[in-house]
């Protein structure tokens, strides 16, 4: 059934634009396809032409190419509905020049409606691959979210509701991560609070530090970590002296250097990826040679690259460079591990606490 608001009035293609943006905060994974000019189109379209779930009417992606501002400014009723009624007939046009080249199908239906689909924004129903007739349309909740006399107050209620209702725990992990403002101090595992420069790592930092040292550590200390802002931040050469580790400039430090220090010590390198210099062959040889130098064998350095999430593009660009027998972790996915194994390289994560 279609809402009656939207037989009387639907927001504008601007308006469709600004909201998705609202709806899709920073930090979600393919946010750029959720929230383009392309996705606003594609809403506004099933919009415009009550494409909307359980009305039985159905866009395909090229109900949005043919449409024009034209067309879009023809708003009565009828003209909305004889548009979806009439477009995916062969050889029908919209009024006025088409938003699109016809080659653009493609990318509404791999992007924009792949994307919304996989938010639970949209719906799709069982037709052939290669039928031409319509076979998306918006969910009633999601359609909800645009009604034009919603007031600001009552909108982001809304939209937040919807948000938790459709979004995965890591999803949610990531906006609230990325909504966070303060990423200036850092809390070391003895309770202490520590500064931090701001830099594109910082989130990352923190979340070594903060989760990651107390989930996979027995008993985590922070012997060092820096960031793009400073190579050498924090450093507690008087511990690293107490463990009989030798630190002297321009040794290999890694971003961040934890040790477990209940029996048997332990030392984890961590490289925070927020761009590139993930954990490889060479940094896990620098590192263990340094190591070496005081005495401690290859086998007490374990290694960890850690991103903010995998849906990050600096994942997809490193991950090919990660050393083998070494783990990533990610902020957003905090009690997980993803290992690196084949049958030789330096260091047995299988030690690991908790893991």
């Amino acid at each position: 059934m279609v809402p009656t608001w939207l037989e009387e009035r639907f927001p504008t293609l601007d308006q469709v634009h600004g909201l998705l943006a609202m709806v899709f905060p920073e930090g979600m994974t393919r946010r750029p396809w959720l929230t383009n000019l392309n996705a606003a189109r594609t809403v506004f379209v099933m919009l415009y032409g009550l494409a909307i779930e359980g009305t039985d009417r159905w866009i395909a992606p090229q109900a949005v190419v043919e449409m024009s501002d034209k067309q879009a400014g023809q708003v009565a009723l009828e003209s909305r509905v004889g548009y979806l009624d009439r477009i995916l007939k062969p050889g029908e046009k919209a009024d006025g020049k088409a938003w699109l080249a016809p080659n653009s199908r493609e990318g509404i239906r791999d992007e924009a409606l792949r994307a919304l689909k996989e938010v639970g924004a949209v719906v799709e129903r069982g037709l052939p691959k290669t039928s031409s007739k319509g076979r998306y349309a918006l969910t009633t909740d999601f359609t909800d979210l645009f009604d034009p006399g919603r007031t600001e107050m009552d909108r982001a209620v809304t939209v937040a509701a919807w948000r938790d209702a459709h979004l995965s725990r890591t999803e949610l992990a990531r906006v609230a991560i990325r909504a966070a403002q303060d990423f200036t101090t850092v809390t070391l595992p003895d309770g202490t609070t520590r500064s931090l420069s701001a830099g594109p790592s910082e989130a990352i930092i923190k979340g070594v530090i903060e989760q990651f040292s107390k989930r996979f550590l027995a008993d985590p200390v922070v012997l060092a970590y820096s960031d793009s802002a400073a190579p050498v931040q924090y450093i507690d050469q008087a511990l690293m002296q107490r463990i009989g580790l030798e630190y002297r400039a321009g040794d290999p430090l890694p971003d961040v250097l934890l040790a477990d220090i209940a029996p048997p010590l332990r030392f984890v390198a961590v490289e925070a990826v927020a761009t590139e210099g993930p954990v490889d062959a060479t940094r896990v040889t620098a590192v263990t040679g340094w190591l070496g130098r005081s005495g401690f064998p290859a086998q007490d350095a374990y290694f960890i690259t850690a991103y903010l999430d995998r849906g990050e593009p600096a994942f997809r660009k490193t991950v090919g460079e990660v050393a083998w027998r070494t783990a990533l972790w990610f902020v957003t996915e905090p009690e997980c591990l993803l290992v690196a194994l084949d049958g030789s390289g330096v260091g047995d994560l299988r030690g690991l606490p908790g893991w």
